[in-house]
Formats: structure tokens, C-alpha cells, sequence
């Protein structure tokens, strides 16, 4: 992950950020032998982490007294020693880290971190302005574009303490050990199952849109899910970097054609007045429901550590990608909600692309299919490589155990010190073969599982917002808070002015996320409850047209 090749001899470590300080080595031969009683730890070179500008590049352990080798263990109750060169050996151990991968430079991370965020859920953003009114909705989209920002440096931060890291779960074990760990896994996983889900349910409606529902909406969910899964076969990130380009390129094409379209023939009740709000007047559930398509909107967050995990410098690189990415984002998502607000006025369908005539729709399904499929490869990928990881670190673990060569104490997680947080992050060495095989399986069950919900859910939609507020609010927001209190524990978050400020914004922060989640909750329950009264729900595995003409 950090470019840094371990060595056991002498010899000057090369870097990815240039020379590093040399580290002061001694021959244990010439010391007294009462140094043979050191700890092991104390006996290892180390390696200044470059990921950290900040780091000093001296011997971590120096200050330690090494008479114990329990308190050397048990020092810190939660944090990694930095520059302990287990942990960068932790990190090379990864599926992606064989010789000849080619990590990601600024440019891929962007794009991919674009594809990720910028989705079918652009098109909502004008209905959201149609409620709260044209400057509410705007400032809040600069708002929480600027908050997300904030959320996704508050990633590199902690990476830069715990750089073994590989995904959002690790992230979690660091935090609160083990069971945090299960807790994150469990939600991630359902989160990204359910988002994908989303993506094959809207590439069947667009199907059935373009072709007047031609065969069976199972049929169109299975095209769908058969071609995100084969998208997700190559394990490379750079192959989704180079994905993401004509994902991208649809979107903004579908986006484009929205504009000129409704420029040209005006929305599909032509003769309606636009009846344009400033300021709108929505009831509590509805501004909440249009606040959480905005805030939504900019939820990519959980995915970014996966895709930081294989970048070329991340510490370099991630703070410059997250920064183009989220102010590129934010002024689409104005200029798209303004323009196609004003040219459909309260008209205005969610998503926009319902606010055209019949066939200029079906035109505009066509073009954004690509894009759509591009969100099922960002985050199936994102599912699929921790699936992977998982899966690895079962075998390895196993393989140990049946070879006599398993640590107990790091299995056990050494009760309450910072090793046992790391214990399941490092991974064992296995065949190629065995890699692929699991990646593949990996992929292929993430997949079944997203098609079996896609079409087992009748009330899909209503579920999905449901998710959206417990699961989106703290993966994108109220997790970023803790892990920058966690950085800050033990009196760092009031040592100066600046910190005290800090800490305030990230309280606000937490806020924001149990607003989006109480409330939240609330008005997709609500939502939910009025599709079972006024609508004829459809069961599962059916049939049924879903197209929006």
C-alpha cells in the first residue's frame, strides 16, 4: 500500500516519496548480552511511514522501557505503534499485491470517485428543489457537498495511523475491535447489496420503458444482473478506472440530453405554469424525504477507503482526488437541479428523465444505461474485494492453524491492546489459482444475492430509503466523526483552540447524521406505508411492467 519494500539487512530502503532517513541499526553481536532479553519488537528495523509527512522518522521504540515485555505489548490500549513494521507488512499482504499490479495515480481515483457518486440520483435533485425551493435547495447542496468533503479527508487522516487498512470494515475493527467489525461488515454489506439491487431494478424499468415491455421484468433483471456481474470479473481497479470513463460519459450525456431536450419541447404537461418557488412550503415529511435525496446524493464515501487502499501514494494523492472530485460533484449537481428546475417547474418528475415527452424518455433511458451499469460496478466491486479479502484471511488463518504456525495470542486479539484490533487484517500467502477462485466466487455470490433481492422485494424503492437513512448517514457521515475523535482521544480534542473548533464542527456533523436517520426513518416509513394504501403492490418474482410510461 505504501510503496515501501521491507528488508532485514543494511541497506537503505527506497522510497515512492523519495530517500528516506536512514534508521540507525546496531550488531546485536557487539551489545552486552543483557540486550538479548529485549522484546522481539525492540530487535526489528523499522521503516518511517511516508504516508505520514508528520511522522518522525526515528525509532518509535526508543522511548520505550523494554524491561517488560507485557507493557511494551500493551503500551497503547488502542493505537498502532507507527513505523511498526508488522503493520507494513500487514499491508502487502493483500489479494492486489502482486508483482507487476500498477496502482491508481490521481487522475483513475477521480474518475472512479466520480462514477461512484454521480449517478441516476443526479435526476431527484431538481424534484428536491421543487419541494424545499430554489435557494434552500441550492445551499443545500453546496452545504452537504462541503460536509462530505470534510467526512472523506477525515478517511485519509485515520488511514494515515492505520495504514493495513484495506476497506471500510477494517476501518471498523481499528475503531472498536471485533465485534465494531461485525457491526460494519454486516451494514456494509447490506448497504452495497441493497444499492446495487437498485441499479439492476432501474436498468428492468428502463428496459421495459424503451421496449413497451417487451418480456417478462425477471428477464430484464437477470440481462442486468448477468452484465454488472461480468463487469465485476476483472479484479483490477485500474480496469474500473478505465470503466468509469464511458460510465461517466453517460451520465453526463443523459444529463445533457435532459436539458436540451425539456429547452427545446418543454416538460411533458407543456401547458402547465412553471409556478417556480423561491422559497418553498413543504410539510416536515416532505422537506426531510427531499433533504435526504440531497444529502444521499453525495453518500459515495463508504467506498472511497477500498478504492485509497490501492493507490500509488495515498496520502499524497487521496486529499488532492476527494477535493476535485467533491467540488466537480457539487457544481454539477447546481447547475443539473437549477436548469432543469426552471425549465420543468413543478412539473418536475423524480427521476427528471419522467418529465420528458413519451419518446424522448425512452431516448434518455437509452443513453444512461452505460451509466447505470457503472454503478453496479463501483460498488459491486467495492463488496466483491471485501468479500475477497474476507474469504482470504479465513484461509489463511486456517492454513496456519493446520500447519502449527498460528499466533494465539494475535487469534485471540491479546484482550483489549491495539494487536488484537489488527489481528484479522493480516492475510496468508496462497496460490494464484486459489486467488482467482475465490474472487470469483466472491463476485458470484455478492451478485446472486443482489438479484434475489432486486426481484424478491415488492416495495423495493421504499426499503431502499428506509436503508438509506440507518445504513448512508453513518457510513457516509457519523463514522468519519468517530474515527476523528478516535485520533483525538485522551484530552488532544481541547489541547488548543483550533481542536476545540474542530471537535465542535465534528459534533455538528454527528448532528446532521442522527437528523438523517431519526427523521429520516420516519418519513420513509410513512412513504412506505402510504405505496401500501393508495398503490396495487406487485409481489415477487414478477412479471409486471415497471416502466414509468
Amino acid at each position: 500500500m505504501l510503496g515501501l519494500p521491507l528488508t532485514m539487512d543494511h541497506k537503505d530502503v527506497p522510497s515512492a516519496h523519495g530517500n528516506l532517513p536512514m534508521q540507525h541499526t546496531h550488531d546485536l553481536d557487539n551489545k552486552p548480552k543483557a540486550l538479548n532479553d529485549l522484546p522481539v519488537s525492540a530487535q526489528r528495523p523499522t521503516v518511517a511511514l511516508a504516508a505520514d509527512p508528520t511522522h518522525d522518522p526515528e525509532d518509535p521504540l526508543r522511548q520505550k522501557k523494554h524491561g517488560d515485555p507485557e507493557k511494551l505489548e500493551t503500551s497503547s490500549e488502542h493505537d498502532t505503534n507507527l513505523g511498526d513494521v508488522s503493520d507494513i507488512q500487514n499491508a502487502s499482504k493483500r489479494p492486489t499485491s502482486s508483482a507487476g499490479t500498477k496502482k491508481l495515480n490521481t487522475t483513475q481515483t477521480v474518475i472512479i470517485f466520480m462514477t461512484n457518486e454521480i449517478g441516476i440520483g443526479i435526476l431527484s435533485l431538481p424534484a428536491a428543489l421543487n419541494t424545499l425551493g430554489f435557494f434552500p435547495g441550492i445551499i443545500a447542496i453546496v452545504g452537504m457537498g462541503m460536509l462530505s468533503l470534510y467526512t472523506a479527508y477525515n478517511l485519509i487522516q485515520y488511514w494515515r495511523k492505520y495504514p493495513y487498512m484495506l476497506n471500510i470494515v477494517d476501518y471498523g475493527r481499528v475503531l472498536g475491535g471485533p465485534w465494531l467489525e461485525a457491526v460494519f461488515a454486516i451494514g456494509f454489506l447490506i448497504n452495497m447489496a441493497l444499492i446495487s439491487a437498485s441499479a439492476v431494478v432501474t436498468i428492468s424499468i428502463g428496459l421495459n420503458t424503451v421496449s413497451e415491455h417487451a418480456t417478462c421484468t425477471v428477464a430484464f433483471s437477470v440481462v442486468a444482473a448477468i452484465a454488472m456481474w461480468a463487469m465485476c470479473v476483472p479484479r483490477s481497479m485500474r480496469f474500473v478506472s478505465w470503466a468509469s470513463w464511458p460510465c461517466t460519459i453517460s451520465i453526463f450525456s443523459a444529463v445533457m440530453f435532459v436539458m436540451i431536450v425539456l429547452g427545446v419541447q418543454g416538460p411533458r404537461n407543456a401547458g402547465a405554469p412553471l409556478n417556480l418557488k423561491a422559497i418553498g412550503s413543504p410539510t416536515f415529511t416532505e422537506a426531510v424525504a427531499a433533504f435526504l435525496n440531497i444529502a444521499f446524493a453525495f453518500s459515495g464515501n463508504q467506498a472511497f477507503p477500498t478504492v485509497l487502499a490501492e493507490m500509488e501514494d495515498p496520502s499524497r494523492d487521496y486529499p488532492r482526488a476527494v477535493t476535485i472530485e467533491k467540488c466537480a460533484t457539487t457544481t454539477i449537481y447546481c447547475i443539473v437541479a437549477a436548469v432543469v428546475y426552471a425549465l420543468s417547474g413543478e412539473s418536475v418528475a423524480s427521476p427528471a428523465l419522467g418529465s420528458l415527452q413519451p419518446l424522448m424518455a425512452k431516448v434518455a433511458y437509452g443513453i444512461i444505461f452505460v451509466g447505470l451499469l457503472g454503478t453496479g460496478l463501483v460498488f459491486g466491486m467495492t463488496a466483491a474485494r471485501y468479500l475477497h479479502v474476507f474469504f482470504l484471511r479465513e484461509i489463511g488463518t486456517r492454513q496456519a492453524k493446520k500447519d502449527g504456525s498460528f499466533n494465539a495470542e494475535v487469534s485471540s486479539g491479546a484482550s483489549g491492546s491495539s494487536r488484537g484490533r489488527r489481528a484479522s487484517i493480516a492475510m496468508g500467502d496462497v496460490g494464484n489459482k486459489t486467488e482467482w477462485a475465490v474472487w470469483i466466487f466472491s463476485v458470484t455470490l455478492f451478485w446472486v444475492v443482489v438479484w434475489i433481492l432486486a426481484n424478491a422485494i415488492p416495495v423495493f424503492s421504499s426499503l431502499l430509503n428506509i436503508s438509506a437513512a440507518l445504513l448512508l448517514s453513518w457510513f457516509t457521515w457519523g463514522v468519519t466523526v468517530l474515527f476523528w475523535f478516535h485520533l483525538n482521544w485522551n484530552g488532544k480534542w481541547r489541547s488548543s483552540k483550533k481542536k476545540l473548533a474542530t471537535a465542535a464542527f465534528n459534533a455538528f456533523i454527528m448532528s446532521v447524521t442522527l437528523f438523517m436517520m431519526v427523521p429520516g426513518m420516519y418519513a420513509s416509513i410513512r412513504a412506505l406505508m402510504n405505496t401500501f394504501a393508495t398503490t396495487d403492490v406487485n409481489g415477487a418474482f414478477t412479471c409486471a411492467d415497471n416502466s414509468i410510461l
